[in-house]
């Protein structure tokens, strides 16, 4: 029988201690200490008994379930800070062997953070260029940035379970981890484009390490969905596909006793024994991505190197949608034209200034992995889409967007500049320009491990 403790975020942190501390007491006195069912609960909405993330310790495991199905799981600020704190206290506390991450509900593993929350706090309380730390905003991507700098850097294995819709920020919450489950549900996107915003949450890094080719620039630009584990694999998003039905016995599976090692890559082998069993292996070979890869590589690639040629963003986005326009009025494969008829849909729906933004931020993110220049540097990395993302969702293209989208839903965003080649890099470079040091994201106050 699980025990769950309810209370306000506030507290979450002290709970999370007095978890431990508890335990400790109990065994000191020669009473069991907590078993493996113990749950730690945090309160997150208004709503009576309503718990948005849950904290479970089990022998060696440490769990942590978004339990927000009605909203597709999506996180908000709260969330995200406990989300982080647990993930430190299982890390520090030793007995933790690896980390699961999972999510209530078939629908979705997390469909973002909370753009309309995040929205409304712009509104609420208005900044000039950047947002004092104080601020809603600066706490929400404070939390999200250095989660994910501690994701990359934590010692122990980091599993996630990507069961249904993974976009936004689930995305970061999961892809930077080493062991990514897929399923035949699992429907990946970042269409941030769509909303005035830009894929941020470390999808660069991604794109630049693991995605063939040019095939992260092609999901940034595009939002388009990945939706099956061939893609996913393909894509290098997912690791594993696991099908959902199984899901129930890998939990069951990797919540029996764990040993912690100090060497993780023995501890990966102990989780990768466990995991095994589950796997049904996938052709990426047969990846619709895999096939359309020569004509992404065609119309995108060349983007990647756009600053070396003498082209502001704005020219070089126009360029691939003059190349996919050749390829969909010119290739003799019907693929090919519908698969640059698609991209041109989606690219001629999405903001301008973000286009442009991710472009000249990807393009930086490419170079400097391959040269090992500051942004292979994830810290360096996150810095800067702290910039981006603070200074991005102020601008009136990211109100409107989301109005269009998520609150009035008329789906006619009216963006400002309306031109691709209206967008200076001028503007691209202010945007991502440092800070004020006493502004900038604060790593030694952010970062938990």
């Amino acid at each position: 029988m699980q025990t769950f403790l309810r209370l306000g975020y506030r507290h979450g942190k002290e709970l999370l201690h007095l978890q431990c501390n508890l335990d400790h007491a109990l065994r000191l006195t020669g009473l069991p200490g907590l078993d493996s069912s113990f749950t730690v609960s945090h309160l997150y909405s208004t709503v009576a008994n309503e718990e948005h993330l849950l904290v479970r310790k089990h022998p060696g495991l440490g769990r942590i379930t978004i339990n927000r199905p009605k909203a597709l799981n999506a996180k908000n600020c709260e969330m995200v800070e406990a989300a982080h704190q647990a993930l430190a206290d299982f890390v520090k506390n030793k007995e933790a062997a690896a980390i699961l991450i999972d999510s209530s509900g078939d629908k979705a593993f997390c469909a973002g953070g909370d753009i309309r929350d995040i929205r409304q706090a712009v509104l609420d309380s208005r900044y000039d260029k950047d947002p004092p730390l104080d601020h809603r905003v600066a706490r929400v991507f404070q939390a999200e940035y250095s989660l994910m700098c501690d994701i990359v850097n934590c010692p122990i294995p980091y599993i996630s379970l990507c069961n249904g819709i993974w976009m936004g920020f689930g995305v970061g919450f999961a892809v930077h981890g080493d062991i990514r489950v897929v399923t035949e549900n699992t429907m990946f996107a970042m269409p941030e484009n769509m909303i005035g915003l830009w894929p941020d949450v470390g999808f660069a890094r991604v794109a630049a390490n693991n995605a063939p080719g040019a095939t992260g620039l092609y999901l940034a630009l595009t939002g388009s969905r990945l939706k099956t584990p061939e893609d996913l694999l393909y894509a290098g998003l997912g690791t594993h596909f696991v099908p959902s039905g199984q899901l129930s016995a890998l939990r069951k599976t990797l919540a029996k006793p764990l040993k912690r090692h100090p060497d993780k890559q023995h501890g990966m082998q102990q989780i990768l024994e466990r995991l095994q069993p589950y796997v049904q292996e996938v052709g990426t070979t047969s990846a619709q991505l895999a096939h359309d890869q020569p004509a992404i590589d065609y119309c995108f690639k060349p983007a990647l190197g756009y600053k070396a040629t003498g082209q502001s963003a704005g020219q070089a986005v126009l360029k691939i949608l003059t190349t996919l326009r050749e390829v969909a009025d010119n290739a003799q494969a019907e693929k090919d034209k519908d698969f640059a008829k698609n991209a041109m849909r989606s690219m001629s729906a999405a903001c301008p200034t973000s286009l442009c933004l991710t472009l000249h931020h990807f393009a930086q993110v490419h170079v400097d992995t391959q040269s090992q220049g500051p942004l292979s540097n994830v810290y360096n990395l996150m810095n800067q889409e702290y910039r981006g993302a603070t200074r991005m969702v102020s601008r009136h293209d990211f109100i409107e967007g989301v109005r269009a989208m998520m609150v009035d839903k008329d789906k006619s965003p009216k963006w400002d500049p309306k031109d691709l080649s209206q967008v200076s890099d001028a503007d691209l470079e202010s945007i991502l320009d440092a800070m004020p040091k006493e502004l900038e994201l604060g790593w030694k106050e952010q970062l938990l491990i």
